[in-house]
């Protein structure tokens, strides 16, 4: 408030009970006070009584709060709005993920996604789902699984499953059978859990050899045939090579230059000037047009440039590095063909040997892996 005694307006406002917390003067006409909601009242009538200016620099507690609310009456229906929206978003799937392990992978999981399309169940739909009757359901629809779980987690719904496990061979202890070495190779360990032991370590054997033979003996005198079953450890090589030449030719120009031309007129052609030709060049041709669209006249123009041939030594080391990569990778080309099941890799190296003109590099991985198998196998793999 500003007035010239402002001290007398403020006597007359305690004596009818106004009561003041703070009473500051920021200039000597002008005061600023602080109060409750009662007295500003009792001060506010007394200014407008005496014709005194006066202004509400700022309100606080329950007044400030009518007021913050009066200049936000929507906000109470925006507030109901963005509950009812997060209730709507919370109480819906939104995200659908399918798990799925085992070798037809993508096709099961095709699978499952029609069934949850069928039930009507994507981004979207209602969490009112029986995730234990839905487990069932693609458990009994969708064939090769072995374990189907479904499970709700917020907003997504997870569908966990695991393709079916093939059936194991059975066998057949009295389906007569040796078993021949797959591949060449020195033994490393044997042993034969049913049939006659052929191979010790140490022994080298060739693809085909008679490594556990299936027969068992009865009696002193006696075998019976019998399903031969064991492994024989090896250790074998995969071999690649690759080769390139230790120079390189090199054309160069060695200035000396001759031209010749000839006329040209609908396939048929006349000298009009003539060179012999270098024992080494290049040739570069050039037609030139001289009758137009109607008369197709042309001039071909020749430029003979002698070149000299020259042997350049290529960098050893840099050719040793290619040649170890492309005969790496040869070898382990050889082994993939081999599909392996299993196998351990025992060492890698790489011999150089230079023949002529030509380095050529041969590298060989070394594994370790079981090389007993049926004979009829041998026969169909080729």
């Amino acid at each position: 408030m500003r007035c010239l005694t402002p001290e007398k307006l403020l006597e007359r406002a305690i004596a009818q009970g106004a009561v003041f917390a703070e009473v500051r003067r920021s200039d000597p006409r002008t005061l600023v006070v602080r109060c409750d909601t009662v007295s500003a009242g009792i001060l506010h009538g007394l200014c407008e009584r005496f014709s005194i200016p006066v202004e509400v620099l700022r309100r606080g507690g329950a007044t400030a709060l009518a007021g913050f609310a009066a200049r936000r009456a929507t906000l109470p229906l925006g507030l109901a709005l963005c509950v009812a929206l997060c209730v709507l978003f919370l109480g819906r799937i939104w995200l659908v993920d399918i798990a799925v392990t085992g070798e037809s992978a993508a096709q099961s999981r095709n699978a499952i996604r029609a069934v949850l399309d069928e039930r009507g169940i994507r981004p979207g739909a209602s969490r009112n789902v029986d995730v234990e009757l839905l487990a069932s359901a693609i458990e009994a629809e969708v064939p090769g699984l072995s374990h189907v779980s479904a499970s709700l987690h917020g907003i997504r719904l997870l569908v966990d499953a695991a393709g079916e496990e093939p059936v194991p061979g059975l066998y057949d202890i009295d389906a007569a059978r040796d078993l021949v070495a797959s591949r060449d190779g020195i033994v490393l360990s044997s042993s034969a859990r049913s049939g006659e032991l052929c191979v010790q370590p140490g022994d080298a054997v060739r693809r085909g050899q008679l490594l556990i033979r299936g027969e068992e003996r009865q009696t002193a005198e006696e075998t019976r045939p019998i399903a031969a079953l064991g492994e024989v450890m090896v250790r074998t090589w995969f071999v690649g090579e690759a080769a390139l030449p230790l120079t390189r030719v090199k054309e160069t120009f060695t200035g000396r230059e001759r031209f010749s031309s000839r006329l040209r007129l609908l396939g048929m052609e006349w000298p009009l000037t003539a060179a012999d030709g270098f024992m080494s060049e290049q040739v570069e041709t050039e037609i030139l047009p001289i009758g137009g669209l109607f008369v197709p006249v042309e001039i071909i123009r020749d430029r003979h440039r002698e070149t000299r041939i020259e042997k350049e030594e290529t960098d050893v080391g840099l050719l040793k590095s290619v040649l170890e990569r492309l005969s790496m990778a040869s070898a382990a080309l050889r082994l993939a063909e081999e599909s392996i099941d299993e196998f351990e890799i025992l060492r890698t190296w790489v011999d150089y040997m230079i023949v002529g003109d030509t380095l050529t590099a041969r590298s060989v991985i070394e594994v370790r892996t079981d090389a007993a198998a049926p004979r009829e196998s041998l026969v169909s793999g080729g």
